[in-house]
């Protein structure tokens, strides 16, 4: 059998731009190095109350330039397809609720598991996009969980997206709760993931009841898992 995916076709320009967003940033790290300092997220801080709005500004710093391009990377992949499935603005929502879920979940697996294994590690600086681009491939898995994707070592072999994004979560899952102090924060992946994931579910629920009101959309609430 044969599948089609149809989904629309647009310029992801919401993409494109937090990408160049992120860079720039990046670069201007480098050129004024207290905005590290200043926007990076700080879990003590955090469960006090104070410096709330690193949730946010902490989703578009990065450690390094390979950091950068490997969150990038996985961000043109997965961003492009996601935002022709929703409207840029949705497909923004996405990333920056993701973004803050995974930073949520970074403080709340600190706070917890993390206090028993590493006690100070609530005053480890966090930042990066990973969260939000964990949520970004939740998105992709529910909405075209079907759409194949080239699996690497496997020459022209490809299965389906579902299949690859769920085992990466599963293996961020374990790695959550057996790499405390490794230096990535797996708790953000997961919970930026679940985040992801519940967003796409109401935007796809929201989008079907809309649909259902208007007899003259040819829109098939299950088009894309056939």
């Amino acid at each position: 059998m044969t599948y089609v995916y149809t989904y629309r076709r647009m310029r992801p320009n919401m993409t494109y731009t937090l990408i160049l967003l992120n860079t720039f940033i990046h670069l201007m790290q480098y050129v004024i190095p207290m905005i590290t300092v200043l926007f990076t997220m700080v879990p003590a801080y955090i469960l006090e109350g104070q410096n709330l709005i690193t949730l946010v500004t902490s989703t578009f710093l990065h450690a390094d330039f390979f950091h950068l391009f490997v969150n990038m990377y996985f961000l043109f992949i997965f961003g492009t397809v996601v935002e022709g499935e929703m409207h840029p603005f949705s497909y923004l929502t996405l990333y920056l609720i993701a973004g803050i879920t995974g930073s949520l979940g970074h403080v709340f697996i600190t706070a917890t598991l993390g206090f028993i294994f590493e006690p100070m590690g609530s005053f480890i600086p966090a930042l990066g996009a990973s969260g939000a681009i964990f949520g970004v491939m939740a998105a992709y898995a529910y909405l075209l969980p079907r759409r194949p994707l080239g699996v690497y070592g496997y020459s022209g072999r490809t299965t389906a997206a579902w299949n690859i994004i769920i085992i990466y979560f599963i293996l961020e899952l374990f790695q959550m709760f057996v790499s405390f102090g490794s230096g990535v924060a797996h708790g953000a992946h997961v919970f930026g993931f679940v985040g992801g994931f519940i967003f796409a579910y109401l935007y796809r629920f929201i989008r079907i009841q809309r649909n259902k009101r208007r007899p003259e959309a040819q829109y098939d609430p299950y088009e894309y898992y056939v």
